[in-house]
């Protein structure tokens, strides 16, 4: 009798203990699916957006679009794999690229050997540098002023006066709402036209998206808190996480020259970081990858909602991370960072309140990547909470004595 009994006993364990492994890995699972953030249709396909300015340094590469409430200034030689929108003015300096097209409510203002692949539409001047090129069309609300040995492959409009400098092309017509100032040896593919009743199209309107990337932000927090990372402690040594919901109470800090190491054990999933206060990325350090894939999600959600916090992120000079980082504040990195998305995504920023600016030769994204309507929407976020390890016993314990009752009936 007492030999079944301890039979019984040891059966009973056994179905616990393979109960248990059952929820676990069903959790874990549940837990890592990944998700994609909302931006909503007004930030879709975006890189970066900031409520404030977007300064990018020298030599400074941006894979994607990027979009500003106020100004965009690109440095000598800096590139935009897409497109630039400026609520106010956009600069490029001296040889700075765009391969999208550039919208602006004000100035549009090109440093000599600047290229444009695209269209240019500025809402008061443009005024090209000598030998830059744009490949698209050039419409200006006010006066178009171009400088000597400029290409322009698409039609020239303005709203008021048209300036033309030596040896310039233009393979479209060229068209001026008042009077035509035309250089020696310029040659024009089409007509020029002075006094043309030609409409000068308008550039997008940026509206500020404060309140949309704010609650995008609460969104994610509301998530839940996770795992605690302790302030003080995390990221002073090299790092580990596997996928699942982080959060700080106060700021979180990767030390210099330290390696987070997210390790995604090979199936898709999402690390998701709710920062209190703010992020920094100290020089050198790095994110690294391991076994992630290509449909997971990196999201860092710096809510600066601790008292008397600005919810800002940094990146020293060298640091390295990946994902997309929600800033209340601003974003600042220093000479050769990087932000990166996973496989051919962009990744990016976005300041909700405030400023973006790039130190020299930073890297966001790569050539050729992705965001927006290749991303899935978080219309959908959804991320199933893990159970706490008691809420799994006494789930366990529940199909337990479930297995107990219907082993009771059989005798």
């Amino acid at each position: 009798m007492l030999n079944a009994q301890l039979y019984e006993m040891v059966s009973n364990l056994k179905l616990i203990n393979s109960i248990l492994c059952i929820v676990v890995l069903f959790a874990v699972s549940d837990a890592q699916a990944s998700f994609q953030p909302l931006l909503g249709s007004e930030l879709n396909n975006q890189s970066l957006y900031a409520s404030g300015y977007i300064t990018m340094g020298a030599r400074t590469t941006i894979g994607g679009n990027i979009q500003s409430a106020t100004a965009i200034t690109l440095a000598a030689d800096a590139i935009v794999g897409g497109n630039v929108e400026a609520g106010t003015a956009v600069t490029l300096g001296a040889a700075a690229g765009v391969d999208g097209y550039i919208q602006s409510t004000t100035t549009v203002t090109l440093g000599a050997s600047a290229v444009v692949d695209g269209s240019i539409i500025a809402g008061t001047t443009a005024t090209i540098g000598a030998s830059a090129k744009v490949d698209g069309e050039l419409s200006a609300g006010t006066t178009v002023t171009i400088s000597a040995t400029v290409e322009v492959g698409g039609n020239v409009l303005a709203g008021s006066t048209v300036t033309v400098g030596a040896g310039s092309l233009f393979g479209g017509d060229v068209d001026a709402g008042t009077t035509t100032t035309i250089g020696a040896s310029v040659e024009i593919v089409g007509t020029l036209t002075a006094n043309s009743l030609k409409m000068v199209a308008l550039p997008t309107i940026v509206d500020s998206q404060e309140a949309l990337i704010m609650s995008v932000q609460q969104d994610i927090k509301d998530m839940g808190t996770g795992t605690e990372l302790v302030s003080t402690t995390f990221g002073t040594n090299d790092e580990t996480l596997e996928a699942g919901i982080y959060s700080t109470i106060n700021y979180l800090t990767i030390a210099i020259g330290k390696t987070l190491t997210l390790d995604g054990k090979g199936i898709d999933g999402s690390w998701i970081f709710n920062i209190a206060n703010y992020l920094t990325f100290s020089a050198n350090s790095t994110v690294l990858l391991k076994d992630v894939t290509d449909n997971s999600t990196i999201i860092w959600n710096v809510l600066g909602d601790k008292t008397g916090s600005a919810g800002y992120t940094q990146l020293g000079a060298g640091a390295e991370a990946r994902g997309y980082i929600f800033a209340r504040g601003f974003v600042q990195t220093g000479a050769d960072s990087m932000i990166a998305g996973i496989g051919d995504d962009c990744g990016g920023a976005y300041s909700a309140s405030n400023f973006i600016e790039f130190g020299a030769d930073t890297v966001i994204g790569k050539k050729d990547c992705t965001n927006g309507e290749s991303r899935a929407s978080a219309d959908s976020i959804a991320v199933t909470q893990v159970p706490e390890p008691a809420t799994l016993w006494l789930f366990a314990l529940a199909l337990f004595g479930l297995a107990i009752k219907a082993q009771r009936k059989k005798t």
